[in-house]
């Protein structure tokens, strides 16, 4: 689903009123809770990461001047937020010397393991064109990169999931859909 966020609600949670705060919320969680999910790849630290990132747009929501803006700038926010946890999960991990988080995911069909295989810049583009529905040049706005990077990016990280995802033969979405058309 698209981050569509009228300029009116944005203006509306600028003015600080809590109900339009709210509907804002409302609006932008699942698309906060998503694009964490795909990078932090645990359903509770994801959800502490949307949140996380729900607080930053709630503090900082006056600061915006352009309100059309709001969809890059949330996504930014996001991401960020998503990239620090997903470090400092890393450093945990590598200090208690936790093997089985390095364990291959290569094997497993399940979507979420597949996409746990991409490094993070390949698997962070891939959510935001098939999750987010947005284009390359939305994408390159909001993780700061050339159009055509991204567009690299999308088919490296195809080629990469292709094989992955080719044998999902029990999805309850037929072939020819979204990432599974892969």
């Amino acid at each position: 689903m698209r981050l569509e966020v009228r300029s009116q609600l944005v203006h509306a949670a600028k003015g600080g009123d809590p109900a339009d705060i709210e509907r804002l919320l409302e609006a932008v969680w699942p698309d906060a809770y998503r694009l964490a999910r795909a990078i932090v790849e645990q359903t509770q630290s994801a959800e502490d990461v949307a949140q996380e990132a729900c607080v930053i747009m709630f503090r900082n929501i006056a600061t915006l001047r352009n309100p059309d803006a709001f969809p890059t700038w949330f996504y930014r926010v996001v991401l960020r937020e998503a990239l620090k946890h997903k470090k400092a999960q890393m450093t945990s991990m590598m200090l208690s010397d936790n093997a089985a988080y390095y364990e291959d995911c290569s094997a497993s069909l399940d979507l979420w393991r597949a996409l746990a295989t991409l490094p993070e810049r390949l698997r962070t583009v891939i959510v935001l064109h098939y999750f987010e529905d947005l284009s390359s040049r939305e994408i390159g706005k909001i993780i700061r990169t050339p159009e055509a990077t991204v567009r690299f990016r999308l088919m490296t990280a195809r080629r990469r999931l292709h094989p992955l995802l080719q044998e999902r033969e029990s999805s309850p979405r037929s072939k020819g859909e979204g990432i599974y058309a892969l």
